[in-house]
């Protein structure tokens, strides 16, 4: 008797210690807002970096979702960018309550650039009042994009760690709000408290005669609050834009669930443009006219445009580059892949394996290859 309780004591012992140690890693549940206000560019991208972390897992969520009770089995909500109002106008007054009551409850947020807008307590606008923050210079929302100079706040530095050792980053930035602290009166009504700045802006963004010089240095790029029992992460750029920053997302999102000390699978290495670049007023029509050009453009002129995007942060050419690897021309399909392995495009990597995959020139399909193992080589 006694010896059969040993053996099976040892069983269950033995059970329970391959069951500890085999235990799959914890799983952050994620929802991205796929509804009127959500950018495809915006969703793809944020998608993307979140699944860089393994144990993140993220599906699209609509409005209808939400008032189905979806927040229920999610720790955090992503609201991307896109259209700051429209987010407001396609989810309604009832699903904000549900949004703001979750939250409340203990749920996270992240919410960029446009969502940036909807989440601020900024009068006469269309917004929730979640971050603790108010948009200035409303009317001139349309500043500009490039490659924006961030400092790095002391705050900052603990929850990234990685740059630590860093006074200044570049992150891309496309028409995202300058943020100024709510009202005292408007917080006091709410269950949002003060935000902590993790990084700042120091590129002055501004392009067009109408647009005051002076007004975004200095103002929060990333920051974070409470909501009651909740957080919620704002973000006026893009860090998911590309491989270099992208790591940020799940970072970001175990902050919103408020379990920031897991440690990230993957690392930071410094981008391959690591400078600030501002989109001049002519910069920004060059990009426009470029559409024209790689659609019914010459090789020669659909590779000068290729090549000047190199050296300009475009928001437009994440969407354009992946259908010119499949242009009729194999320079222009190389040039396509460059570029995507220039800018450590996350979007671009599986587009890139397919029309690898597909490619008859050898010599372009090993330029593929080489891009798609660049992408993949940032986070070994």
């Amino acid at each position: 008797m006694t010896k059969r309780f040993i053996i099976l004591f040892a069983a269950v012992l033995c059970a329970f210690s391959c069951t500890t140690k085999n235990s799959p890693a914890p799983t952050l549940r994620v929802g991205m807002l796929d509804g009127l206000g959500s950018g495809h560019t915006n969703m793809t991208e944020a998608f993307a970096a979140a699944q860089l972390d393994s144990r993140i897992s993220i599906k699209y969520i609509t409005s209808g979702d939400i008032a189905w009770g979806v927040l229920d089995s999610l720790d955090v909500l992503i609201i991307p960018g896109g259209g700051g109002s429209m987010h407001t106008f396609s989810l309604g007054d009832t699903n904000i309550g549900i949004i703001k009551k979750w939250t409340e409850n203990g749920g996270g947020i992240l919410c960029i650039c446009a969502g940036a807008y909807a989440l601020s307590h900024t009068p006469d606008y269309a917004c929730f009042g979640m971050n603790g923050a108010q948009v200035v210079d409303l009317d001139h929302s349309s500043r500009g994009q490039g490659l924006c100079a961030l400092g790095i706040t002391e705050e900052g530095k603990k929850l990234f760690p990685e740059l630590a050792g860093l006074d200044t980053i570049h992150v891309m930035f496309e028409n995202g709000p300058m943020l100024a602290p709510a009202d005292s009166a408007t917080l006091a009504q709410s269950p949002a408290t003060d935000y902590t700045v993790f990084t700042t802006m120091l590129s002055d963004v501004h392009v067009g005669a109408e647009f005051q010089a002076g007004i975004s240095p200095g103002k929060p790029f990333m920051l974070g609050n409470n909501y009651g029992k909740g957080r919620v992460f704002t973000s006026i750029g893009h860090p998911e834009g590309s491989a270099s920053f992208g790591w940020m997302i799940p970072r970001i999102l175990w902050w919103c669930a408020q379990k920031e000390d897991q440690a990230l699978p993957v690392e930071y290495k410094a981008p391959s443009l690591d400078k600030e670049v501002i989109m001049s007023e002519e910069d920004l029509r060059k990009e426009g006219s470029l559409y024209r050009t790689f659609v019914y453009g010459s090789k020669e002129e659909k590779l000068e445009g290729i090549n000047w995007m190199m050296t300009h942060p475009s928001w437009s050419m994440k969407t354009w580059a992946t259908g010119l690897l499949y242009d009729k021309d194999f320079e222009v399909r190389e040039a396509a892949a460059a570029w995507i392995m220039s800018t450590e495009l996350l979007t671009g990597k599986k587009e890139l394996e397919s029309a690898c995959a597909i490619e008859q020139n050898p010599e372009t399909k090993a330029i593929m290859q080489k891009a798609v193992e660049h992408i993949q080589s940032l986070y070994k």
